[in-house]
């Protein structure tokens, strides 16, 4: 295919490809020189498209005038590390990842199911076993209680060392950083 033979939608779905989070219909404009009422018919030609092939990804609506190409719902489960990127991981589930992650090389304490539940004040199990898909947690039974601790992967995904000792110091130098950050924004 030469560069020529590309129309309007083949732009914007490799853009849709391309893009690691949701896109405005206006993103879309600016690129391909099209009104937002044309990119629309665009997306909607590009998602009967996907829906005709059933390819293994489709275009979702993430609000009005906002789009994310995403793999379906069904194939999901059965791609995980090492095909997940970061900002696959939902927000709700980095919550819980940096708690457990916190706890375990900073605190050094045991994280369990029942701990995460009183701190976060709801059932957690299905993120858990969300995060166990992903294979960025190990759930391992002591005696009678379950031990969450993060895997490997989890270090390599967020860039992360692998020696606990140099893990304590990353995470509390983020959060010095983090903290820094906020400081700053309100001055």
């Amino acid at each position: 295919m030469d560069l020529q033979s590309l129309n309007e939608m083949d732009i914007i779905e490799a853009a849709l490809f391309l893009f690691d989070r949701p896109v405005t219909y206006q993103e879309l404009s600016e690129i391909v020189q099209k009104s937002e009422n044309k990119i629309e018919r665009y997306i909607e030609d590009i998602r009967d498209e996907h829906l005709d092939k059933n390819t293994a990804y489709h275009i979702v609506n993430i609000e009005d005038n906002v789009v994310q190409l995403k793999i379906r719902d069904e194939i999901a489960p059965h791609l995980h590390w090492p095909f997940i990127k970061r900002s696959d991981v939902p927000r709700h589930l980095l919550k819980i990842l940096s708690l457990i992650a916190f706890k375990e090389f900073v605190l050094e304490e045991i994280v369990s199911p029942s701990k995460l539940i009183r701190i976060f004040g709801k059932s957690v199990s299905q993120d858990i076993d969300e995060l166990q898909t992903m294979s960025l947690i190990n759930v391992t039974p002591k005696g009678n209680k379950r031990e969450i601790t993060v895997t490997e992967d989890f270090l390599t995904l967020f860039k992360l060392p692998h020696e606990p000792k140099e893990i304590k110091i990353a995470i509390q130098r983020g959060l010095k950083d983090y903290a820094m950050s906020q400081l700053q924004m309100t001055d």
